[in-house]
């Protein structure tokens, strides 16, 4: 009996498809291209740096050997950033978020550590959509970011640690690493003196943003059985 259960658990994964929760929250990080960004124009100081922000949405994988299986789905971006503008009298903040949308695919790698315990490492590619510019604006100062592309991809690194239940599907946990292969959006902050956009501006400061995150992962898949196999006629 031991010997059958084992064995079930062992072959869980193959032709089995799962639907799943995700969500991640994002964590900036200076060595991960996504620490503050500072420059200046006309003794003008600005500083952009990126929040915490979250990541959510629906997974779909499919089991095609015991220790490989594939994944997709579709994930809602929330990435906030905080912004501040000074000089040697003046100083003011702001903030702003980006909205996006991933679609992951992924090739997942699994280690056996216990009967219902199981380490993954993922890697992969995403395709990155971003629906719309952002403008906001205070009394002193006007932002405008615009989108480098509609469409960006990025590279997938993941590792995290599942545990299968019988019947009540599987809770993961674990990191997940997204790297841009380019900006994502170009950023312009003009800053008005007089409180007067009909006015000329003093100073303009430029940079450009990363899609980078790191992130902390939580999981849900619900239990599938494996897929019938089809009866040739």
């Amino acid at each position: 009996m031991l010997l059958c259960l084992f064995t079930s658990a062992l072959f869980a994964q193959i032709n089995t498809t799962q639907f799943g929760f995700s969500y991640k929250p994002i964590f900036p990080s200076m060595y991960l291209r996504t620490g503050p960004k500072e420059f200046n124009d006309k003794n003008i100081n600005y500083k952009l740096s990126q929040s915490s922000g979250y990541i959510a949405g629906v997974l779909i994988r499919k089991g095609i050997t015991k220790k490989l299986s594939g994944e997709t789905g579709i994930l809602y971006v929330k990435r906030n950033f905080d912004m501040v503008l000074s000089d040697s009298s003046y100083s003011d903040n702001s903030s702003f978020s980006i909205i996006g949308y991933e679609v992951p695919l992924s090739a997942l790698v699994f280690i056996q550590l216990d009967e219902k315990l199981w380490m993954n490492v993922a890697m992969g590619a995403s395709v990155d959509i971003f629906p719309s510019d952002i403008l906001t604006y205070k009394s002193e100062f006007l932002h405008y970011s615009s989108r480098n592309t509609k469409i960006n991809a990025g590279v997938l690194a993941n590792i995290g640690i599942e545990y299968r239940t019988t019947k009540s599907g599987t809770i993961y946990f674990g990191t997940s690493y997204h790297r841009s292969m380019k900006s994502i959006y170009n950023t312009l902050i003009e800053y008005y003196p007089t409180r007067n956009y009909n006015d000329p501006f003093t100073s303009c400061g430029k940079t450009k943003l990363q899609g980078d995150y790191f992130t902390f992962d939580v999981r849900y898949y619900f239990h599938e059985d494996p897929d019938k196999k089809k009866r040739k006629k």
